[in-house]
């Protein structure tokens, strides 16, 4: 594992106060002003793009409940995903038994997904289910035997006759609103990208703007925020970790993700507290009907799964992953030794058709040791107690919750004389949420939550000084909201404001963070979407990263103004085109650092509902920081970044894949004897500097799939997945030697062919 500075640059001096101050004059004010005035101005009444609605493929018809009389009709909300599965079905009007039987049939249902410009979008539609009474048959006597339940019928789509007769009605409600900034993957897409072991949140690193750390480390560095900057939430639970040290499984198992969020920058008003961008993951409601998913790979195992109880109206869901890589890690870095593990628990129960309350309990371990030094790098724990009350209606939601939490940590450098830091945090927080349609054109979310958390045990390792915080109570609270404002069928506003105050190690903070985000469809085919913030972090919101010590930006309270525009638009051949243009600049307040990142992202996807299907994501960017008006490269300055992900569905369940992945160097700085840095006197002063990049990285991942499905709708797939199947080595520093001059670090290839089988029901 590589080694570097614990600072952003191992150059900048430690005893100079002076602090560079950031002047923004009016124009900045003015040019929004300017540019929301020019988006009203061009809004006309041209229609935008209609949404098709989706097809029926297999609509099995539901089972008629025993004992039941009568016929009946129950009609249901359902959610329509981008790969035409059933996401989750909330009763409209409806009695028991009949309900349950229509519900547990409709999650059955596939459809050919809908679509807005050939682009396959989630959807909410309306489905009245009918429910008829069989006839019993008549005996040999001619007298009518006792009625029985009809068999379950075999799936296949309606004909023309039973869609007239009634049998099935649909229609198209709304279309899901993607959130504006957001980059947003399928979750069937996401886990079919290879090198990403079927895991939704893996895909991040094919986004655009992400780059991580080191290859194979699942800690990024996001539009040149460093990783200590990144918010990590779970149904707006923030965690400390987000995935596993080593493979990076995320630790929340997959079967219970419904969608994964990457918001770069300027991240909606619900989320705060972080300097740089967030990624939020949404787990699935709880299931009317049982359902199960279970992975085994070589170097871990997981399984997950929900039963429902009390005739459907509660469910309760159990899962888990374990590590067993330890004869793995003697193969592929010998040095190192780690195992990690994570659990999920969910227990919820519908009280009505509108309400729902529920505990779910998630938790995970992590552990990193170098053996050849006898150190640990990384000792990590959480554990999350979320009460909930849910209410929906008409398209309207609450959430009512409190959060109960602990979190161990412990972190260090590779380094012999380097302690490390650790903490200790036991806490509660109490939230609500809200999201209320006013009108059509109306859309209101709101929320606020008040926490505290009990610190110990904290002390932080910064370069060779060992800084300690005594015992105390720290205490957040926050309110936010946001409006979504559809002008016309062109123009939508988002304008947010979120408030926040702190009293963190003794010192009160108060910060405002005003949002504003909005699109504009300057041709129906044709998105300019705009986004602007201004977010901050203190130094205990800080993600510590295994064998690297936290930046200066990270020690210190941070203001991040953030910048984006965006222009989508689908493309021929069913793709979708997206490019950006962004700027962000950090001002580390008790640091004396500053920093700025601006560039490009191209992005690019066609679904892998298609037969061929993938990503395309390019970043040109440039990361900065400034020390006594000097400035300089940042220390993880990446001039391009390009994943290219490619999928082809074979037919009869086979499907191969290939991801490749490239960026070029960072570059370094390094005191040498001489003015070309040769070879010299290991005593020699060194007073000249060689600077430079890193050669460039390339890496491929493949993936080779066997899926089977059932009749009953239960699924078996063997997959082959190798990370870094070319064995490509990557340069983490270069150093100056007497004998060689500079001289490149390359750590061995880090390369993890895998075998695994998948299943569920």
């Amino acid at each position: 594992m590589a080694h570097e500075s614990g600072a952003d640059n191992p150059r900048i001096p430690k005893n100079n106060e002076t602090r560079v101050e950031l002047l923004l004059n009016g124009d900045v004010v003015s040019g929004w002003l300017l540019w929301c005035a020019l988006c009203i101005a061009t809004a006309s009444a041209q229609p935008a793009p209609e949404v098709i609605p989706p097809k029926q493929l297999e609509t099995p018809a539901a089972q008629y409940p025993e004992g039941a009389q009568g016929n009946a009709v129950v009609t249901l909300e359902l959610v329509i995903a981008e790969d035409g599965s059933v996401a989750n079905a909330v009763v409209r009007d409806g009695a028991s038994p009949f309900l349950e039987a229509a519900v547990q049939a409709v999650k059955r249902w596939r459809f050919e997904p809908a679509t807005r410009n050939g682009i396959a979008v989630r959807v909410r539609i309306l489905a009245k289910v009918a429910l008829k009474q069989p006839v019993p048959p008549a005996d040999q006597t001619g007298k009518l035997a006792e009625a029985a339940p009809s068999p379950e019928p075999v799936p296949r789509a309606p004909t023309p006759s039973e869609q007239s007769a009634g049998r099935l009605e649909v229609k198209v409600v709304s279309e899901e609103r993607e959130e504006l900034g957001s980059t947003h993957i399928p979750r069937e897409d996401s886990r079919r990208v290879p090198g990403a072991f079927a895991d939704p949140f893996r895909v991040v690193e094919v986004l655009p703007g992400v780059a991580p750390i080191l290859s194979g480390l699942p800690y990024f560095f996001v539009r040149g925020a460093p990783p200590g900057n990144i918010g990590y939430y779970i149904d707006g639970i923030r965690v400390p970790i987000l995935f596993h040290v080593g493979a990076g499984p995320a630790v929340i198992t997959p079967a219970m993700i419904d969608r994964v969020d990457l918001f770069a920058s300027v991240y909606p008003a619900r989320f705060g507290r972080s300097a740089g961008g967030v990624m939020a993951g949404e787990t699935s409601s709880p299931s009317e009907r049982g359902r199960g998913e279970a992975q085994a790979r070589v170097f871990d195992a997981g399984a997950m799964t929900e039963q429902p109880f009390a005739r459907g109206a509660g469910a309760a869901l159990v899962a888990g992953r374990y590590s067993y890589t330890g004869a793995l890690m003697s193969l592929v870095a010998p040095a190192y030794s780690l195992g990690y593990a994570d659990y999920q628990t969910r227990i919820a129960y519908r009280t009505s058709s509108q309400d729902r309350v529920s505990v779910f309990a998630f938790g995970a371990y992590d552990k990193l040791r170098n053996e050849d030094l006898r150190r640990t790098l990384l000792d990590v724990s959480f554990q999350r107690v979320d009460l909930r009350w849910d209410r929906e209606r008409s398209g309207n939601r609450w959430r009512l919750a409190s959060t109960f939490s602990h979190d161990r940590a412990l972190n260090a450098e590779e380094s012999l004389t380097d302690v490390g830091s650790t903490l200790v945090s036991t806490g509660i927080r109490v939230r609500l949420e809200l999201d209320q349609r006013q009108s059509r054109r109306v859309r209101l979310r709101a929320g606020a939550d008040a926490g505290a958390e009990r610190i110990s045990g904290e002390r932080e390792q910064r370069g060779n000084a060992l800084v300690t915080f005594p015992a105390r109570i720290d205490h957040a609270a926050g309110m936010y909201a946001d409006t979504i404002l559809r002008a016309s069928k062109r123009v939508e506003f988002v304008p947010g404001l979120r408030l926040d105050a702190h009293r963190a190690r003794s010192e009160d903070h108060l910060f405002v963070e005003p949002r504003f985000a909005s699109r504009l469809l300057v041709t129906p085919t044709l998105a300019w979407v705009s986004a602007f913030g201004i977010v901050h972090q203190l130094p205990t919101a800080t993600v510590r990263v295994p064998g690297l010590g936290p930046s200066e930006l990270e020690l210190s309270e941070q203001e991040s103004w953030q910048a984006s525009e965006s222009l989508q638009s689908p493309l021929p051949w069913q793709m979708q085109g997206k490019v950006t243009l962004f700027y962000n600049f950090i001002d580390g307040r008790s640091a004396n650092v500053t920093g700025r990142t601006y560039g490009l992202e191209l992005f690019l996807r066609r679904d892998f509902s298609q037969r061929f299907g993938g990503f395309l994501a390019y970043t040109l960017s440039r990361s900065e920081r400034t020390f006594n008006r000097n400035r300089f490269l940042s220390s993880f300055d990446r001039t391009h970044v390009i994943s290219a992900v490619a999928g082809y569905d074979l037919g009869l369940g086979y499907r191969i894949g290939a991801r490749t992945y490239y960026t070029s160097g960072r570059p370094y700085e390094v005191d040498c004897p001489t003015p070309d840095c040769g070879p010299g006197d290991p005593m020699a002063p060194r007073p000249y500097v060689g600077r430079g990049r890193l050669p460039p990285f390339v890496r491929v991942d493949t993936r080779f799939e066997k899926r089977w499905t059932f009749q009953s709708g239960a699924w078996l797939a063997l997959t082959f997945e190798w990370f870094n199947a070319l064995l490509a080595s990557e340069t983490t520093d270069v150093e100056w030697s007497p004998v060689s001059g500079l001289q490149k670090e390359t750590r061995s290839p880090l390369t993890l062919p895998s075998v695994g089988i998948e299943g569920g029901y």
